[in-house]
């Protein structure tokens, strides 16, 4: 099996994962910062490889969302476990996700394909943001961050709970 460039690329976040945990376990802010911009610069690049090289596959288009979820329950369990995020907000953000994936997978089940809307993709980037804030502990930037992008999961969560209903997809 051909794995693609693409493919590696979404992996690489990953193994940068138990890194940034350690990083950001031990205080290292400037280690921790770094890897969360590497970690974003590839979510952003194997798309772009992808594309430029021809490979995009099913494969990867249910890869990379399943690592960006990873790396983004992992890096807040750390921050849980620093008290620097409550489990509340985790929990918040963790249900969004699971009930998001289960209606697109509802919905893909039925023949409708739900692309990823523009609200989706700013909560996306306000998380990594926020993320990134806390990772290099500018903590009270970084839960106000994490909040905005909280309520804009939950209002494009609403989004597909929309064409849910209009689609009649519980039938």
């Amino acid at each position: 099996m051909n794995i693609g460039f693409a493919n590696l690329v979404t992996l690489s976040r990953l193994v940068i994962i138990p890194f940034l945990i350690y990083s950001i376990l031990k205080d290292n802010y400037f280690l921790s910062g770094l890897l969360v911009i590497v970690a974003i610069l590839t979510d952003y690049l194997d798309g772009i490889i992808a594309r430029a090289s021809n490979d995009v596959t099913k494969h990867g288009e249910l890869l990379d969302p399943a690592v960006d979820k990873i790396f983004t329950v992992s890096v807040l369990v750390a921050l849980v476990e620093k008290h620097i995020v409550n489990s509340f907000e985790v929990f918040l953000i963790i249900a969004r996700e699971m009930l998001v994936t289960w209606v697109r997978s509802v919905l893909v089940n039925k023949g409708i394909v739900v692309p990823a809307y523009f609200l989706g993709k700013l909560k996306t980037s306000i998380q990594l943001l926020a993320i990134f804030l806390l990772s290099i502990n500018f903590v009270e930037l970084g839960k106000i961050t994490l909040w905005i992008s909280i309520f804009l999961a939950y209002v494009s969560g609403f989004e597909y709970f929309m064409i849910f209903y209009k689609e009649k997809a519980w039938k």
